[in-house]
């Protein structure tokens, strides 16, 4: 009996000792949580602007949540009947700051005006000290690329618009500005194609290795958005009739459509 005591004691200690070893590894693997970055760090790589200067078409849109900004120019700021009024812009500087103050918005490009590097250097910086989302944006001419030079040395940020062309890349890339932008619909009125034009200029910056990004600009269609994604590029400036594109598919309304019929159908059985 006492034998039988010992060897019952002895298994007791054994048996504890393994209670307190080491999980095994793929245990804790199963318990620990994966290591998921934050929803904003898995997004943030494409980034689409809403190419508007009307209040109503901001109100409409930006709640969306796709926007990382809006892009603005001078016809688009006549349509929506913002004038330019020297000297401190007043109706300029209230829109942007509509634009940061009611929408978060991150980045607003505001192009300078001006015919010679001066006037645009100067135009710039006035829009820039409007708040320091604002992204100035600049025609690629003589210049224009001058002026850009001089902003970038000031620590502003700048995207070289009206781009039509691949050695304008490199440009672009040398110049180190934020952003380039082709506009494909103006690319496409030339007779060239517009998507094959980008994807060349998206390639121009990755062989090179430059941080400035492609932004298409003036997109015509949801389709193009598409190819052009296929083609690496992670920026687009949208005008309003593409985002609703964007969003607006027949075939989801019609299914999400009958699955509120049936959704209220049961609602109403489970009331009788």
């Amino acid at each position: 009996l006492s034998e039988m005591k010992r060897i019952i004691a002895s298994s007791g200690k054994k048996i504890f000792k393994q209670s307190l070893s080491p999980c095994p590894k793929r245990l804790l693997s199963m318990t620990q949580k994966p290591n998921i970055p934050p929803r904003e760090e898995k997004s943030k790589d494409i980034r689409i602007y809403l190419e508007s200067a009307d209040k109503d078409e901001w109100k409409t849109l930006l709640p969306l949540g796709i926007f990382s900004g809006i892009n603005t120019n001078p016809l688009l700021l006549k349509e929506a009947g913002v004038e330019i009024k020297e000297p401190v812009f007043p109706e300029l500087r209230d829109l942007v700051r509509m634009a940061v103050d009611e929408y978060n918005i991150k980045e607003i490009f505001i192009q300078a005006w001006g015919s010679t590097k001066e006037e645009l250097v100067r135009t710039g910086l006035i829009a820039r000290m409007f708040d320091k989302h604002v992204i100035i944006s600049l025609p690629f001419t003589f210049e224009g690329t001058q002026a850009a030079a001089e902003l970038i040395s000031k620590g502003a940020s700048v995207c070289m618009m009206a781009a039509h062309s691949q050695k304008q890349a490199v440009m672009g890339s040398a110049l180190m500005a934020d952003y380039f932008s082709p506009s494909v619909s103006g690319i496409s009125g030339s007779g060239e194609d517009a998507i094959a034009q980008c994807a060349a200029m998206q390639k121009v910056m990755e062989g090179v290795g430059s941080p400035t990004r492609v932004m298409a600009s003036s997109l015509q269609s949801a389709d193009e958005i598409v190819e052009l994604s296929k083609a690496g590029l992670k920026t687009f400036s949208i005008p309003p009739a593409v985002a609703f594109e964007l969003i607006s598919q027949p075939l989801t309304t019609k299914m999400t459509d009958e699955y509120e019929r049936i959704s209220q159908g049961l609602l109403a059985e489970s009331k009788q």
